[in-house]
């Protein structure tokens, strides 16, 4: 009975270590997924209003009647600064420039839905899945 005891405790601090981060990978690695996490999630929900760069004018704002911003000079308009909480909150219709009536979806309230088209976690904004929306923003400024 010990020995099961003893072979059962060692597979599972084994499966643990297998699901552990390797800490020895460097920073840029982590931050690479999540930029690449972020343009997928910029392919399905930005891309086409914001085109597929980020330059404005994607194929679905011809009928819009306004020409969404291009979002590569974000940081060019604010001083060399990815205005990062800006852009969080306006995405998530929480700033006072945000048109309930405009064309501008209010993520926090129709979440991510192309993402997880089958509503995955409800559809809600994941926080993972915005903060990689971001981080590939910030990456993309020109």
């Amino acid at each position: 009975m010990q020995f099961r005891t003893a072979i059962s405790m060692s597979m599972g601090a084994a499966l643990l270590t297998a699901c552990t981060l390797d800490t020895n990978l460097p920073q840029d690695t982590f931050a690479n997924e999540a930029v690449e996490r972020g343009q997928i999630v910029y392919a399905k929900e930005c891309s086409q209003c914001h085109g597929a760069a980020g330059e404005g004018a994607g194929p679905a704002s011809l009928g819009l009647g306004v020409v969404p911003p291009e979002l590569v000079g974000l940081s060019a308009g604010n001083a060399g600064i990815f205005p990062r909480t800006y852009v969080r909150q306006y995405v998530l219709g929480l700033t006072e420039e945000n048109d309930l009536a405009g064309p501008m979806p209010d993520f926090a309230r129709v979440g991510l839905h192309h993402v997880h088209p089958k509503g995955g976690a409800d559809g809600e904004v994941l926080e993972t899945d915005f903060e990689s929306l971001l981080d590939y923003l910030e990456a993309i400024q020109e």
